[in-house]
């Protein structure tokens, strides 16, 4: 007998694919910050901890698992407006970081702005190749 789960739904897809993909993102997010914070020895954040990296990367690939699906049902290319929105997304956030400044505690805020900008990094892009990939790959995670 074959059990193999094979899903037909397109939304199930788009969201399990967007899950897989931001369980990856979340680990690589958490072991990023545990190397980074070790490396450059920056413990102050209270901002980015393990539950705030956890939360808003499942939230917002969740949230792009959504997006992804509404693209490729209403879109004969939505596979590619979804690669190109995600990327552009990302290209503003890290240009909006590097328009941060702080005058307070110099030497912690570009640690703090390293630390994002990694994370930023990661998190775009593999929400920009590595989700529409799973989407159409499913039997990674099935």
């Amino acid at each position: 007998m074959n059990y193999e789960y094979q899903p037909k739904d397109p939304l199930a897809e788009a969201v399990m694919g967007s899950v897989f993909a931001g369980i990856a993102a979340t680990l690589i997010n958490l072991a990023f910050d545990y190397f980074y914070r070790a490396s450059v020895h920056f413990y102050a954040s209270e901002i980015i901890n393990v539950a705030s990296i956890i939360f808003a990367t499942m939230l917002l690939f969740t949230i792009a698992g959504f997006l992804y699906f509404a693209l490729d049902i209403f879109s004969k290319h939505g596979y590619l407006i979804y690669m190109f929105i995600f990327a552009i997304l990302t290209i503003f956030c890290l240009i909006g970081l590097m328009q941060i400044s702080s005058s307070a505690n110099t030497e912690e805020f570009i640690k703090f702005r390293n630390l994002l900008t990694g994370m930023v990094c990661i998190s775009g892009l593999i929400i920009t190749f590595f989700v529409p990939y799973l989407e159409k790959h499913n039997a990674v995670y099935y």
